[in-house]
């Protein structure tokens, strides 16, 4: 009977070795890009919903909302984000378009842009 020699038994070892880095690697690009398209769905709901609130607010009151940048905290997801509204006025005097750019709060800062959405708001 023949059993493995040393040196194939550190072969098999490293060979073993170059495999689980790779995969470990491959799972942790995975995790974190799942993280991203988590953030950006929510991003995303959180600026619709923004919207859908400046819509809301324009019809009960249409002289409320002038052209300018607004800043807001919110939690949502169990996280902290800001929310930038950035009002435009348009040739139409009836009409003005909004930006809203939401960023993650992580540890206290703001990351970059996450969401982005545009849109109208009509006075009527």
């Amino acid at each position: 009977m023949r059993g493995f020699t040393l040196l194939e038994m550190l072969v098999a070892i490293a060979i073993i070795g170059v495999i689980g880095a790779s995969v470990s690697t491959a799972v942790g690009g995975v995790a974190n890009q799942t993280r991203t398209l988590e953030q950006r769905t929510v991003a995303s709901w959180i600026a619709s919903n923004h919207l859908t609130r400046m819509r809301l607010l324009q019809r009960q009151s249409p002289r409320s909302l002038r052209a300018g940048k607004d800043q807001s905290l919110l939690v949502f997801a169990d996280r902290e984000w800001e929310v930038e509204t950035q009002m435009h006025s348009t040739d139409h005097p009836w009409m003005q378009r909004i930006e809203i750019k939401v960023f993650a709060i992580d540890d206290i800062e703001r990351q970059r842009p996450i969401g982005q959405l545009s849109g109208f708001l009509g006075q009527y």
